[in-house]
């Protein structure tokens, strides 16, 4: 039954190429047409293609990791002398705050002792008791109120900043030490490998109907978003850097693989499902009788899900070393979970003197073991499979301190 398909096949991709030959072009439609019938017998050229594309693409992915790192360590480095700088300040705004909270607590329980000392002294105004009781009233409703007013309205704000640049830090520096594992362990293609694989593509161009010395058009998509929230209806529109005057253009488009929309070159096309969805065109246009390839472009749209997900970290503020180290457990939790959906974690630490860590757990349950006093944050990175492949749900921190 598939060597009877294959023929059938066969017979109607040459009669459709007698029938393009022989007929003047009927409009875009013949573009599609073409575009099917040339994708049917280019199995090797398309894989070809893709492995150049895909070699390009990690080429670009690495160079631009590797570009990250000296910002993000430079953002890194601003961001810890920031947090080196509130740390003391908060520290010693927390410690006399609470020394003048005491101290107020005490003269409040004292004051009326020192009242009854004065009223019961020979002379009242010659009396130490009663200098001692002045005292502690002036410094009761005159001198601490103002300093106690001060300090409270000066930590919240104080205690937000802190946190707030120890989050992003936290997140910085997990996101920074997964660049530099890249850096260490990916491979880069090199230039000299991705010149071969397109001349391996130019030479099969001669055996599918395509002149590679011709010359071709730039061309990009534009999108009226670039992202969308799953099922919304995102409008493309594929725009050719020099098109010849007065000729006519065909375009084919694609998402994820499939045919879609007609001939034009704008299509609206709804965001099929979550993470990133390859949009593809190619222009033909007609010249000396025939379709000949003009410019192919693709790109990239990100669906997220209409029901926005949470990730959050539980797990102790403190731990207390004890027999040299400290232990605690954290979970990751994701809200709302949907029946059905497979989930993954990647976990990280930072704060360590050595640096941050990341471990191979997958799971939403992670242990640490830290022997340092110190302040740290762990962070996660939540994820779910989709398609077949790992869409990022959101990330969280957990700061902890060791004691």
């Amino acid at each position: 039954m598939a060597h009877s398909l294959s023929r059938c096949t066969v017979r109607l991709v040459l009669l459709s190429l007698f029938a393009l030959a022989a007929f003047s072009p009927a409009g875009p439609a013949e573009a599609q047409r073409l575009d099917e019938l040339t994708r049917a017998g280019r199995a090797d050229y398309t894989a070809c293609r893709h492995r150049l594309a895909q070699m390009i693409d990690e080429a670009r992915y690495y160079d631009r990791m590797k570009a990250d790192l000296p910002g993000m360590e430079k953002q890194a480095a601003e961001l810890q002398a920031r947090l080196d700088a509130l740390n003391p300040k908060h520290r010693e705004a927390s410690q006399k705050l609470a020394a003048l909270e005491s101290e107020h607590k005490a003269l409040t329980a004292d004051l009326p002792k020192a009242e009854t000392d004065c009223r019961e002294a020979w002379l009242p105004s010659l009396s130490g008791a009663c200098s001692r009781r002045d005292r502690m009233t002036r410094r009761l409703h005159e001198e601490l109120p103002p300093e106690l007013a001060r300090l409270r309205a000066e930590l919240p704000p104080l205690a937000q900043e802190r946190q707030e640049a120890e989050n992003t830090l936290s997140v910085l520096q997990m996101n920074l030490q997964s660049r530099r594992n890249y850096v260490a362990r990916a491979s880069r293609p090199a230039e000299r490998q991705i010149a071969e694989q397109e001349g391996l593509c130019r030479g099969m161009e001669p055996s599918m109907g395509i002149d590679p010395h011709a010359p071709r058009s730039a061309m990009d998509i534009a999108a009226s978003a670039p992202e969308g929230i799953v099922g919304d209806e995102i409008a493309l529109h594929a725009r050719l850097a020099s098109p010849v005057p007065g000729a006519q253009y065909g375009f084919v488009w694609s998402l994820n693989g499939r045919v879609f929309g007609g001939n034009g070159d704008r299509v609206t096309a709804a965001v099929p499902g979550e993470g990133t969805s390859t949009v593809r065109v190619v222009a033909w246009r007609w010249t000396g009788g025939q379709w000949v390839r003009a410019a192919e472009a693709s790109r990239g749209i990100a669906g997220r899900a209409r029901v926005q997900q949470r990730v959050a970290i539980t797990g102790p503020a403190a731990v207390t070393i004890r027999n040299g180290a400290a232990r605690g457990a954290f979970e990751a939790s994701i809200t709302p979970e949907v029946p059905g959906e497979m989930y993954g974690f990647t976990w990280g630490a930072v704060g360590d003197p050595e640096g941050p860590v990341t471990f191979n757990n997958p799971s939403k349950s992670q242990s640490l073991t830290v022997t340092t006093p110190g302040r740290y944050a762990l962070l996660v990175h939540a994820w779910k499979l989709v398609n077949g492949q790992w869409v990022l749900i959101g990330k969280a921190s957990h700061p902890f301190t060791v004691r």
